[in-house]
């Protein structure tokens, strides 16, 4: 085995670097720093949540002047890796300049491309000489710094340059260069003058055409050319994603399906690759030999030219129960809901299926989740003739199927006030009310100034939140009020003394509901529970293969259902003659038992504008700091999908967002409902139950709005030490793409005249008018909480 051992045993980074055609581990100082001619092998080790267990993932890196013996030998090396791991890893093929999303995940602190090899990296380094080097910084989310020719050449204005002369550092900023490879430069840069200058270098930044009229800079680069403009730099954007198809890859290249792939498809003998346009995933089943097992690089190579796609598309390996949530999301119902026989349902938690263990573990843990979300004020409206009228608080939670509903959630954090409007729309609802309730809800979150986040919830697809304002015991009931346009038979009926039947339905105490349904015999099934009330009686219906969570639910719906009748518990297959009769005589009903599918971890991607379109881009690792404010973000957690829109957003993209979200539900290949609902957050108002999928989400964090770069550079020079270089301005934050000092009039500023801050908008306020409007000086709103501040500009449409 030519890995030294320990590995894998601790959560983080270890890298590999292919040496003679074998792998020698790496300092982890080194760590984000690749060679152009070498290839590496890096293990990322993370720790399964909730248990004493590690994932992995295993990537190679193949550096673009690499040889063909050396990226043959680092393939080689990964299966080994792989296989001393017990097959667990996934395995991922990253191309130099190409890298996935998850590759550059793994590297917080971004990725640093050097020219040369192994050669380089052993040569002797002179501390007292330094050979000028060239670095490009280009991406959005993901910045890649690669070493260019020192050369004017390599300029453009759409991206940011570090110019490294050893105890002078120049980063020199694009005239349209985005503020995240500003940021990055920012971090390299002072990571360069920290650790390889021992801190005794100067950073001095330029700006395009403002502060970079100095000779020592373009010098080194052959003097001062004319720079290139943005476009001729390209595009930051990866291509977007157009087919969805299935290969069997080991007996020839095979077309297995398009568009609609089913698990069932793939066959635990064979090797088979799944092509989405961006990537191809190679997944290896459990009974293919072990000599087939290491030609799938070779299969899926072999593909790649098949589709003439270049050498540097994505490829992953996925071996068969080992897949990632992004591999079973291009298929229909991955894990789909499954019928157990009433036998198998009477094993209870400890012994039933994996799959229903797996409901039932995920169960518990949104129930502590649930459990921290629910403190706040609820209040109800139904609808009538297009209004909302006010529901009787001691009906709260008691929903009707014929009508729509509007619920409004109010909460306090860090104390201010947030917002949560829900519209309930019932299955029976009329088109009619189903659209007022959408308008009403719209008129209310305008009158909340915009800032509550909107759920359109469809009956049998609410979300665990909405279920756990009701702590168990939200009731459907049939009927419903008479619609505006619509005469029912149902028409105004709300009896209660008449006879119903209620199906129980849920996993925990906060999400349970009782959902009316036929009152007959075949509306029964033995592995749930049922309350059926009649005149002066009801019954808590046990069936076989229900479990004493299900019993126990059931029985605190039943006493809110009750209304003074005598309740009896009833057991199936020892039912009195009554209960029969209440349901029009005994006869046949399903004796199994439905349990949900598997655990799906939640996912955040980045919804991208394009012309043809809007298209999203998956963040793998995803944390709190991935919601960038000029972005519209997706949550998906595949019961709920939450549509994030930052402030900076562009108004395309705004616009479009919660139909770019309806349009991800609806053509998930994963088999979800259409009707899965869909939330609108907008930055800085972030409901419970969406921060609760952020691990240590942070308050404060998210009222802050800064630019990064802005806020690194102000630290930057607040702590600089040294002589100014002469002919060189030193930046500020304030110098940087506004002057705060222009003075425009309100209505300027509000319609984006041309030289207004859009972060800050109020500076370009006169002091009088600012004062006018905000009630304190400029100094005086200066010193305000960053989330105080926020607020006060949004309540005067200047944020």
């Amino acid at each position: 085995m030519p890995f030294d051992k320990p590995y894998g045993t601790k959560p983080g980074i270890e890298i590999w670097r292919i040496e003679k055609m074998e792998p020698v581990r790496q300092d982890a100082k080194t760590n984000g720093q690749f060679y152009s001619g070498d290839c590496y092998i890096i293990l990322r080790t993370v720790e399964v949540k909730g248990s004493n267990s590690y994932d992995f993932d295993l990537f190679f890196w193949l550096g673009k002047d690499s040889s063909q013996d050396e990226q043959g030998a680092c393939a080689y090396h990964t299966v080994t890796l792989d296989d001393s791991l017990g097959g667990k890893p996934v395995q991922y093929r990253e191309v130099q300049g190409f890298e996935s999303t998850k590759f550059m995940a793994a590297f917080p602190k971004g990725i640093q491309y050097m020219d040369g090899g192994v050669a380089s990296a052993f040569k002797h380094v002179d501390r007292d000489h330094y050979e000028p080097r060239l670095f490009h910084l280009k991406g959005k989310r993901t910045v890649r710094v690669q070493q260019a020719p020192l050369s004017c050449d390599s300029l453009n204005d759409g991206d940011v340059f570090i110019l490294d002369l050893g105890l002078k550092l120049y980063q020199w900023n694009g005239k349209e260069a985005n503020k995240y490879e500003k940021f990055k430069g920012l971090e390299v840069i002072t990571k360069i003058k920290d650790e390889e200058r021992g801190g005794k270098a100067e950073i001095i930044v330029l700006e395009s055409g403002k502060t970079d009229k100095v000779d020592e800079f373009w010098k080194p680069l052959g003097g001062h050319k004319a720079i290139k403009s943005a476009e001729a730099g390209g595009s930051d954007d990866i291509k977007e994603a157009k087919v969805l198809q299935l290969y069997r890859a080991d007996e020839g290249l095979n077309l297995v399906a398009e568009n609609k792939l089913e698990k069932a498809m793939l066959d635990t003998h064979g090797i088979f690759l799944v092509f989405n346009g961006t990537e191809v995933f190679v997944w290896v089943g459990k009974g293919v030999d072990k000599d087939k097992k290491k030609k799938y690089l070779e299969y899926a190579t072999a593909f790649l030219k098949h589709q003439k796609l270049p050498n540097t598309f994505p490829i992953s390996r996925i071996n068969e129960s080992g897949e990632t949530p992004a591999f079973k999301a291009q298929f229909h119902q991955f894990d789909p809901i499954k019928v157990v026989s009433v036998e198998e349902a009477k094993k209870g938690p400890e012994k039933a299926s994996d799959t229903s263990e797996l409901y039932k573990r995920r169960a518990r843990d949104d129930e502590k989740a649930l459990a921290a979300t629910t403190e706040g004020k609820v209040e109800l409206w139904r609808i009538e003739n297009f209004q909302k009228v006010a529901v009787p608080k001691e009906q709260y939670g008691q929903f009707f199927m014929g009508d729509s509903y509007i619920l409004l959630f109010t909460y306090v954090v860090r104390g201010k006030e947030k917002h949560i409007i829900y519209f309930w729309q019932g299955r029976d609802s009329s088109n009619d009310e189903k659209g007022a309730s959408a308008l009403l809800t719209k008129q209310m979150d305008d009158d909340l100034k915009g800032e509550a986040s909107q759920v359109r919830v469809v009956q049998g697809k609410e979300p665990n939140h909405f279920l756990a304002l009701f702590k168990g015991k939200m009731i459907v009931h049939s009927g419903g009020h008479a619609s505006a346009f619509k005469n029912r038979k149902d028409n105004e009926s709300y009896s209660t003394e008449e006879t119903a039947l209620y199906h129980i339905r849920g996993t925990s105490v906060l999400n349970t509901r009782a959902v009316a349904v036929p009152h007959v015999a075949a509306s029964l099934n033995s592995g749930d529970c049922f309350v059926l009330v009649a005149p002066g009686h009801a019954y808590i219906w046990q069936g076989a293969g229900a479990n004493n969570e299900e019993k126990s639910h059931a029985s605190a719906v039943a006493h809110v259902l009750q209304h003074g009748r005598q309740l009896t518990e009833v057991h199936e297959g020892s039912e009195p003659g009554a209960f029969w009769d209440a349901l029009g005589g005994q006869g046949e009903y399903p004796k199994t038992k439905t349990l949900e599918g598997g655990h799906h971890e939640p996912r955040l991607f980045q919804v991208h504008d394009h012309s043809g379109g809007v298209r999203v881009e998956e963040i793998f690792d995803f944390t709190q700091d991935d919601l960038i404010n000029e972005d519209v973000m997706l949550l998906d957690t595949f019961d709920e999908v939450f549509v994030w829109i930052g402030h900076e957003s562009n108004q395309k993209e705004r616009e479009g967002a919660m139909q770019a979200a309806l349009d991800y539900v609806k053509n998930a290949p994963d088999g979800r409902s259409a009707d899965t609902p869909v939330f609108r957050v907008l930055a800085g108002n972030e409901p419970p139950n969406f921060t609760c999928h952020f691990l240590g989400w942070n308050d404060s964090k998210a009222l802050d709005f800064t630019d990064p770069y802005l806020k690194k550079l102000g630290q930057l020079n607040k702590g600089a030490k040294g002589a100014e270089h002469k002919g060189a301005e030193r930046v500020t934050a304030a110098d940087v793409g506004f002057n705060h000092s222009a003075i425009f009039t309100l209505d300027q500023i509000k319609s984006g005249h041309e030289g207004v801050d859009p972060s800050h908008k109020e500076q370009h306020l006169s002091e009088d008018e600012f004062k006018k409007i905000f009630g304190v000086s400029k100094a005086e709103f200066n010193k305000m909480p960053q989330w105080k501040q926020v607020a006060e500009k949004k309540e005067f449409g200047l944020f």
